[in-house]
């Protein structure tokens, strides 16, 4: 007995070593799936993720790769690819999905009633039935509204002030762009004393039956409407604009960043940064449901190199009201 019971300690004593010397098997750690609608560089693609979410996620201690492991889906504008690319971030188990604009959201919230969804951008959440409230969103859900109720007329204001002779103004409008935006303008245009000409651009081929038709029309200055469309030829509109001297105005900083004039939209920037606080909020166990959406801030961003090469001078007192001057 004396005998068995030696072997048996002599036994134990060897596993608990033997446990002790092999390497301690490390929890998983979570994946962040990351779904966009458009890749470009300069728009809202890569760059504000690498630029800002990524690094308010490491000011929260999270290193991609090491903490969190982020599965990033791009559907490089092609918006029936959304939901694919949403149903195989679902097959890799991430623990949450951030959704960059409506149309990202809708199918990941198609493709998931569990996984927590972070909108950053999600336009009108409650109007679009995203969530429930602002205040309790009650579902999978939750992240930062782009509702940017009031600010079309608030463009319109900007560029009047900015230009007073400023008498007709032609307005880009891509697909996918609700009515209600036209009627924003139309209501501000009034008020203002200013003639509206908006232009429809369906695809990539109209754009430039439309460019030539805001030519033809002889607007004072033109607003293009911020859509997927319109972001990829940012440059292209730009670029338009700055050839025939017309004064204008964006909804989208990245309209600015490729040579616009002007543009007065939601900081899109900040939204990123705060995107990652709703990460960091559902990793560490918070609810979904009970996570009040946040209301954007706006950023109103002025080129001056361009004024100069269209020959405008923007006045001190506007210049004294942009977040961000281009010099």
């Amino acid at each position: 007995m004396r005998v068995t019971l030696s072997v048996l300690l002599i036994l134990t004593m060897l596993a608990l070593l033997e446990d002790s010397a092999s390497p301690q098997r490390q929890p998983q750690a979570p994946r962040i799936g990351l779904l966009v609608v458009s890749g470009s560089a300069a728009t809202s693609g890569e760059q504000p993720i690498r630029h800002f979410f990524l690094p308010a996620l490491q000011e929260l201690g999270y290193v991609d790769g090491r903490s969190i492991i982020i599965e990033y889906r791009n559907a490089e504008g092609q918006i029936d690819r959304l939901p694919h690319l949403a149903a195989d971030l679902i097959r890799l188990k991430v623990s949450v999905i951030v959704a960059s604009g409506p149309l990202a959201i809708a199918p990941a919230m198609k493709a998931t009633k569990t996984i927590p969804i972070v909108m950053v951008g999600g336009g009108d959440p409650v109007g679009r039935g995203f969530v429930k409230s602002l205040s309790l969103p009650g579902g999978n859900v939750t992240g930062l509204s782009s509702d940017a109720r009031g600010s079309d007329g608030k463009r319109l204001e900007l560029l009047k002030e900015a230009f007073p002779r400023i008498a007709r103004v032609a307005i880009l409008k891509p697909l996918g762009r609700r009515k209600v935006s036209v009627d924003n303008y139309e209501r501000a245009a009034r008020a203002l004393g200013v003639n509206l000409e908006t232009v429809d651009v369906h695809s990539p081929a109209e754009l430039e039956l439309a460019l030539s038709k805001i030519t033809s029309v002889r607007s004072d200055a033109l607003i293009t409407m911020r859509e997927v469309l319109s972001i990829q030829y940012a440059l292209q509109i730009a670029e338009f604009a700055l050839k025939k001297r017309l004064l204008a105005m964006y909804e989208g900083e990245a309209f600015v960043k490729a040579g616009g004039l002007m543009s007065y939209d939601v900081n899109f920037q900040a939204l990123w940064r705060r995107g990652a606080f709703y990460v960091d909020k559902i990793l560490k166990g918070a609810n979904p449901a009970l996570l009040p959406v946040e209301m954007p801030e706006f950023k109103f961003v002025i080129n001056l190199a361009t004024a100069k090469k269209i020959g405008c001078t923007i006045p001190p007192e506007i210049l004294l009201e942009a977040n961000e001057v281009i010099k």
